[in-house]
């Protein structure tokens, strides 16, 4: 199922959102802040994220432009209270997946995080995101000696990349 991370500051909407997303089937994982969301989501572990525009300490435009500049792929969906033309372009223009006005739609959200995740799945720059795994793998797993002999995990990878 896919992970999901929520990044915003108020709890309301934060455990609204995780019951919605719950429900649907997907794995959440929530933060109330920006500090270790670039450095969590360099893990890989997460499929899509939702960023709230207005967070303490650092927007969410900048967090956005921070993944960005990490070059992941992964789709960011911003949401804010402001649904203004302006704001909407300038998330786009930083590299959103979409944005969502509040107060948010149920089925709305659905859409849209179904939508941005099956348009990412089939991306060349996921599966590139996916052979720098692998290349990081090679070069410190203990049981590589080729593709055929690693046996610690990583095997789905592996093939799906000598597929591409």
């Amino acid at each position: 199922m896919p992970k999901i991370l929520i990044v915003d500051d108020d709890e309301d909407i934060r455990q609204w959102l995780e019951a919605v997303l719950e429900g649907s089937g997907y794995v959440v994982t929530s933060m109330d802040h920006p500090e270790g969301v670039v450095r969590l989501l360099l893990t890989g572990d997460i499929d899509l994220a939702l960023i709230d525009y207005h967070l303490p300490g650092k927007d969410g435009l900048s967090l956005l432009r921070d993944i960005r500049d990490k070059n992941m792929s992964l789709p960011v969906v911003v949401l804010t209270s402001e649904a203004r033309q302006r704001v909407a372009v300038e998330c786009f223009r930083n590299g959103a997946a979409d944005f969502i006005a509040k107060p948010i739609d149920p089925d709305y959200l659905s859409i849209v995080v179904e939508r941005a995740l099956n348009n990412h799945a089939g991306t060349l720059k996921n599966m590139a995101y996916r052979a720098l795994g692998y290349v990081h793998h090679k070069d410190t797993c203990s049981h590589f000696t080729d593709s055929q002999t690693c046996n610690c995990g990583l095997r789905e990878v592996i093939e799906n990349i000598q597929d591409f």
